[in-house]
């Protein structure tokens, strides 16, 4: 079968792959979409079109300047999807974000076809929906793993899909909302199962750092294999601060030590820790202890 291609015309381009028998596609039309447009509980986050592809043999994609967005779950199988000259496989209990204006191109496997629910979709919440599942930016393939749920609320957008009253558009674009903050939570827990995070680990390599200035990469790369973004999460699920956060909390505690037992200066207590700049010290200082360290170190010593 040859390579289906689209480029930008505003509204959803799905396939025109042959449907089998157990096969669904339903695209609402532009007009619609348009005389709806301006609806406050549609214009954030409004599904273009939506379907179902069994065992989707053949079923082929390329867009070059796609102009709305594109989820794909899938549910069995494998695909084939590449995006900025990268290749990766589909599984089951994928889903694929595509967002507008991302060339892609995808393809079942011809081995093992995929099985998979579809969306375009558009509107100005759909970036921060795609934002809260994907791990980090770039992310085009997340797992969340094979839910039932989610196969179902895709077959009731699908109905909804169907009817043009303005009534049902506001409930398929309500089902879609619904939709992409199950898929959030089905891939936060997915992740937190998986969390392979250390906090005592971290708060160790925190205080081997005291003496220098610490990026948030080196903390990641060297203690954990989460991304930067699930790593700042999981971390603070578990103490309810950042990591930056307990760095410079552990950096004023360690000060507050070296001002009660030391005579060193401010100037060089700060330069101890890593700052070389004493006013920026102390302003953390304050911030955290509510004095500046002048004033602590004169309390302590009364």
């Amino acid at each position: 079968m040859s390579l289906s291609t689209s480029s930008s015309h505003g509204h959803a381009e799905p396939s025109s792959w042959p449907l089998s028998e157990r096969g669904q596609r339903t695209v609402i039309p532009p007009a619609v979409l348009d005389s709806i447009a301006g609806h406050p509980l549609c214009s954030g986050c409004m599904p273009h079109g939506v379907g179902f592809y069994p065992r989707a043999r053949g079923h082929r994609m390329q867009r070059r300047r796609p102009a709305d967005d594109l989820l794909i779950y899938c549910i069995a199988g494998q695909g084939i999807l590449q995006v900025d000259g990268h290749e990766q496989y589909i599984d089951a209990g994928d889903l694929v974000l595509l967002p507008n204006g991302v060339a892609h191109q995808y393809q079942a496997d011809p081995a093992q076809p995929w099985s998979i629910y579809w969306v375009h979709l558009g509107g100005h919440d759909v970036a921060r929906f795609f934002d809260e599942i994907a791990s980090q930016a770039g992310d085009y393939k997340v797992h969340i793993g094979v839910h039932s749920r989610l196969a179902e609320t895709f077959q009731a957008l699908l109905v909804a899909a169907t009817r043009v009253q303005p009534e049902h558009l506001v409930y398929a674009a309500n089902l879609l909302r619904s939709l992409l903050a199950f898929a959030a939570l089905m891939r936060h827990q997915h992740l937190a199962r998986h969390a392979t995070l250390d906090v005592t680990r971290v708060n160790s390599y925190l205080q081997t750092a005291l003496d220098r200035r610490l990026s948030l990469d080196e903390l990641v790369d060297a203690t954990s294999t989460l991304s930067r973004y699930h790593f700042i999460r999981e971390y603070k699920r578990q103490t309810g601060q950042t990591p930056m956060q307990a760095f410079q909390r552990i950096k004023v505690s360690h000060a507050c030590y070296l001002l009660d037992i030391t005579e060193e200066s401010v100037v060089q207590v700060a330069a101890r820790l890593g700052y070389d700049d004493p006013y920026y010290f102390s302003r953390l200082f304050k911030k955290q202890m509510g004095v500046s360290p002048q004033q602590y170190r004169r309390e302590r010593g009364q």
